[in-house]
């Protein structure tokens, strides 16, 4: 089988095309962003082929229709005529100072004006924006293209400073208005992020913004559906199969697992995350891929500081406005977690308008337990992931009596500055996490015909029914168990069933009493 290569974080259209790396044709939606122009906002999680979508768009308004072969867009009769544009691109933008902005908006505009002709330099980034795109259009006879990637990774960046933040909005928001005052001069522009941070109103000068985050014809402008993996990924998904001895169809549910499931508006098809996939692809093996990149330790603190129960905050609605804007991060971290990836819309509710969440894949769930689970302990990852491996075994031996004893040394190791506000939420919350990094099926408040189960576990050879009483009796916790016949959907289950009545002491902040039967 002859290899077939793919571009693992390389997000330039033109490389990709003149060195034959295997490229997602998503041409058609660049058709319906030029077709009428306009000015377009796109929100979508760090490494989902963002910044190729814009340098797809540069190629086109660039003219260079030789690159576009046998791609779809070749079907509408354009006549590929240059024009001028104009492209910030903050990706890589040194956001430790106000220097780095500032020296990144001097550089592209100092180009610029070297093209095109410069204005007075002590003017004002946003003036002399100005000044140049008026002067490009005037030289050339044609509109500008405006392309910024990364909008807000300054802001992004600097959430948990907010003297720096509140500079670096100073400083953006009039650039960004620029679009609306240049309106005349312009037939596209797109601006990309994470987020439109709508509350402390950047955008409010840009009125003519068009959001198509959650529009369904824009659903799949970025990642990679099954259809399209499919289709141009045959090769990449045999490689896969043959050096992990699978069939085609299992390498597929592999894959699928691992790295499908994204939705970005109500009617999106499932999209794969583009990164892990290529890298899949490349490597001929599934991985961590994108979680290798890093994840923001700003957003795992966020969520310990808000003192809430995960399963509840993880599986949960919001309104598109309030997926939209993520400000207030530190008091409403859903919003923030679905703009960065890590929860997807898994339903639609169309009497309250209101999307229902989830995590994607297994990816997003591993990952993103390993890097919660550290921050919760306060302690290394090393030292962490050690202790869910005893714990792991001691689960798949059967053997729930040392499995309590393992989780109250855990508990009593965790400070008391982290746990001394809710301890209740605390000890629920590093359960949960600790059994979702052990890889079994575990469900919070699983529903019966009788009632709630607080904590359901499946592994090959055993269940176990978890109830908790916080400031209780264990006996009261196996005895609601019992009254409320929560195994009884287990009773032709072959595997051993436990069930396990907890209390926990908010005095001691630690498991109290247990009984298992």
């Amino acid at each position: 089988m002859e290899r077939k290569h793919f571009p693992v974080g390389i997000e330039t259209f033109e490389k990709i095309r003149e060195t034959g790396l295997v490229y997602i044709d998503k041409t058609e939606y660049i058709h319906r962003l030029t077709k009428n122009g306009g000015f377009y906002f796109l929100s979508r999680p760090r490494r989902f082929g963002k910044s190729l979508l814009l340098s797809t768009l540069e190629a086109f308004y660039e003219g260079k229709k030789e690159l576009f072969k046998g791609l779809d867009i070749t079907r509408y009769g354009y006549s590929w005529e240059p024009h001028p544009i104009f492209r910030f691109n903050f990706v890589n933008c040194d956001t430790s100072s106000a220097n780095g902005v500032n020296a990144l908006l001097e550089q592209h505009i100092s180009l610029w004006e070297e093209k095109y002709g410069a204005s007075d330099k002590s003017l004002p980034y946003a003036q002399r924006f100005f000044g140049v795109i008026e002067k490009a259009v005037k030289q050339t006879g044609r509109q500008a293209i405006v392309l910024i990637d990364e909008y807000d990774k300054p802001l992004i960046g600097t959430l948990e400073d907010s003297v720096l933040n509140n500079k670096f909005r100073t400083i953006l928001k009039p650039l960004y208005g620029t679009l609306k005052a240049a309106d005349r001069y312009i037939r596209l522009a797109l601006l990309t992020g994470v987020s439109r941070f709508s509350r402390l109103s950047i955008f409010s000068d840009i009125n003519n913004l068009r959001d198509i985050s959650f529009d369904n014809n824009f659903n799949a402008i970025c990642g990679i559906t099954e259809e399209e993996m499919l289709r141009d990924c045959n090769n990449g998904i045999n490689y896969i199969a043959l050096n992990n001895h699978l069939t085609f169809d299992e390498a597929v549910e592999a894959l699928k697992k691992d790295y499908d499931g994204y939705h970005f508006t109500s009617r999106c098809p499932d999209i794969y995350n583009p990164f892990s996939l290529m890298s899949a692809f490349e490597r001929g093996e599934t991985g961590s891929y994108w979680f290798a990149t890093g994840t923001p330790t700003f957003l795992i603190k966020s969520l310990r500081a808000t003192g809430r129960y995960l399963p509840e905050l993880l599986n949960s609605e919001a309104t598109e406005a309030e997926l939209g804007d993520i400000d207030s991060y530190g008091f409403a971290p859903i919003s923030l977690l679905f703009q960065t990836g890590y929860l997807t819309i898994k339903g639609y509710d169309k009497v309250f308008n209101t999307y229902i969440l989830g995590f994607p894949n297994r990816e997003v769930v591993q990952g993103f337990f390993n890097d919660l689970l550290p921050i919760f302990m306060d302690e290394q990852y090393d030292t962490a992931q050690r202790s869910v491996r005893e714990f792991c075994r001691t689960v798949m031996e059967g053997n729930p009596e040392k499995f309590i004893n393992q989780l109250q040394s855990f508990l009593a190791a965790i400070p008391y500055d982290l746990s001394a506000n809710k301890p209740e939420i605390y000890f629920e919350n590093n359960i949960y996490i600790i059994f979702s990094l052990m890889g079994f099926t575990v469900e919070t408040e699983y529903r019966t015909s009788s009632g709630r189960i607080d904590l359901l576990v499946k592994t090959r050879d055993f269940i176990y029914v978890i109830e908790l009483k916080l400031n209780g009796t264990a006996e009261d916790a196996l005895a609601q168990i019992n009254d409320k016949q929560y195994t009884l959907p287990f009773a032709h289950d072959p595997r051993k069933l436990f069930k396990i009545g907890i209390s926990f002491s908010h005095k001691t902040r630690n498991i109290d009493s247990w009984i298992i039967s």
